[in-house]
C-alpha cells in the first residue's frame, strides 16, 4: 500500500481548526488501506508566532472567531503582512502593489518561480518548512504522494516552493495540488503544461477523495502516463478523521469542520462560484459526516463549524438533532420563514451558537440583479424574533 503526506501552505488567514477537505481524503486513504499524514504548516506557522502573545476571541462559533490583539486588531492580519513582508516580497522585484499581485494571484510563471526560490531557499519559512518535511519523513516515512492542498491564489508561491522542497527530500514521489483554488481554476490549467516542471504532476478538482485513493493505488505506475489534470471523483461518504496529537497547533477554542450537504440548495446568486465549482447539491448521510465529528468534539471539548453553503430551515432542524446540545456549532443560512422564533429558540438549545446569515443588500434592485429576493420585511421579522 501507498505512504502519503498532505501539506497545507500557509495562508495566514484561519487558526480555528483542522481543514476538512485534507481530513476527508486522510480518512479516504487510510480506509482503503493506504497510510496518510496530514502537515498543516499554516496552523504550525502560526501557532509559532501566537504562544507569547496575549490574544482575545470575539464572542462568535466557527470560522469567524478569529484571534485579536489588546486593541482589538486582528493579529491574523499582521501575521499576513509580516509573514509576506519576510519570506514573499523579498524575492519579488515588482512595480506597483506587489503585495497586491500575490494575494491575487496576478503574477506571471517567471515571478512565481523567482519569487518560490527565494522562499524555499533563503527565507525564514525556507528553513522552517524543510524541517518540518524532514521530520515528518522520520515519523511517517517516505511518501509516494505528495499532496499540497490550495484554498485560494495567495497560497501558489508558498505551494510552489514547498513542491520544491519535497522534490529534493522525496525525489520519487509524485506531486498532487489540489483544493478550492485548483477547482477554480478547473479546465484552463490543460492549457499550462509547463506547470508540470515546478508545480504539480497533476492537478485534481473538485471533491476526490475516490481519485486521491486511486492515485494512491497506482503511484508507482502513474508517473509515465498521468494527465496534468484529472476531474475528482467523489466515493462514498467517509467520516472526517482528525489526529489528536495534531490539534495542539489550532487555536482555543478548538473548531472542527463537519459537511452536511455538497453543493448549494439555493445555487442561484450571480456572483457566486458554487454553481460552477460545486457538485449538484446533495445530502450526506448525517449519522457518518456529522456524527463522528460531534464525538470527537464532545471529546476534546471543541465547536463545529458546519461547512455547508446554505443550510436551509429543515436542515437546521436535522443538524440540531444529530449534535443534540453535545457541542457549540455554528452554520450559515439565508433568510426564510420558517426560522421563526420558535425554531431559532430550539436551534439555540441543541447547541446553535453563531448563525451566519447571507444578506448582501436590502435594496430590490440589487437583489434582482443578483438573483436573491430577500424582502425588508423578512429581515425586520427576523431580527425581532
Amino acid at each position: 500500500m501507498a505512504n502519503s503526506i498532505l501539506i497545507i501552505p500557509p495562508f495566514i488567514k484561519y487558526s480555528a481548526g483542522p481543514l476538512l477537505g485534507p481530513a476527508l481524503l486522510q480518512s479516504a486513504a487510510r480506509k482503503s488501506g493506504h497510510s496518510c499524514s496530514i502537515l498543516d504548516l499554516n496552523a504550525i506557522l502560526i501557532q509559532t508566532q501566537v504562544s507569547n502573545l496575549s490574544l482575545k476571541r470575539r464572542p462568535l462559533v466557527g470560522d469567524h472567531n478569529k484571534p485579536v490583539t489588546d486593541d482589538g486588531s486582528s493579529y491574523l492580519a499582521q501575521a499576513e503582512k509580516h509573514f509576506m513582508e519576510t519570506n514573499i516580497l523579498p524575492g519579488l522585484n515588482l512595480p506597483g502593489d506587489t503585495a497586491k499581485r500575490v494575494q491575487y494571484g496576478f503574477l506571471d510563471h517567471s515571478s512565481t518561480i523567482d519569487g518560490a526560490k527565494f522562499l524555499a531557499l533563503s527565507s525564514p519559512f525556507g528553513k522552517f518548512a524543510r524541517e518540518k518535511i524532514v521530520r515528518e519523513e522520520s515519523i511517517c516515512g517516505t511518501p509516494d504522494v505528495v499532496g499540497i492542498s490550495l484554498l485560494h491564489a495567495g497560497q501558489v508561491i508558498p505551494a510552489v516552493a514547498i513542491t520544491m522542497l519535497a522534490r529534493e527530500q522525496y525525489p520519487n514521489a509524485l506531486v498532487v495540488w489540489g483544493g478550492p483554488h485548483v477547482s477554480g481554476l478547473g479546465n484552463s490549467l490543460e492549457q499550462d503544461l509547463h506547470l508540470r516542471g515546478y508545480a504539480a504532476d497533476v492537478f485534481v478538482t473538485g471533491h476526490a477523495d475516490r481519485t486521491f485513493v486511486d492515485i494512491l493505488n497506482n503511484a508507482s505506475r502513474l508517473r509515465s502516463k498521468i494527465p496534468l489534470l484529472a476531474n475528482g471523483v467523489r466515493g462514498p461518504t467517509v467520516a472526517p478523521q482528525f489526529d489528536t496529537s495534531s490539534l495542539q497547533f489550532y487555536d482555543e477554542p478548538l473548531t472542527l469542520p463537519a459537511q452536511s450537504s455538497l453543493g448549494c440548495a439555493y445555487g442561484r446568486c450571480s456572483f457566486c462560484t458554487y454553481p460552477a465549482i460545486e457538485s449538484v447539491p446533495t445530502k450526506l448521510p448525517l449519522d457518518i459526516a456529522i456524527g463522528s465529528v460531534v464525538r470527537t468534539a464532545e471529546h476534546v471539548g471543541a465547536n463545529i463549524a458546519i461547512k455547508d453553503s446554505l443550510a436551509t430551515p429543515l436542515r437546521l432542524q436535522q443538524l440540531a438533532g444529530c449534535i443534540d446540545g453535545r457541542a457549540k456549532w455554528s452554520a450559515c443560512t439565508k433568510l426564510s420563514v420558517k426560522l421563526d422564533r420558535p425554531a431559532l429558540g430550539y436551534l439555540r438549545d441543541m447547541g446553535l451558537a453563531t448563525l451566519e446569515v447571507g444578506l448582501e443588500s436590502l435594496l430590490p434592485e440589487t437583489q434582482r440583479r443578483i438573483d436573491k429576493i430577500q424582502p425588508q420585511q423578512l429581515f425586520e421579522k427576523f431580527l425581532e424574533d
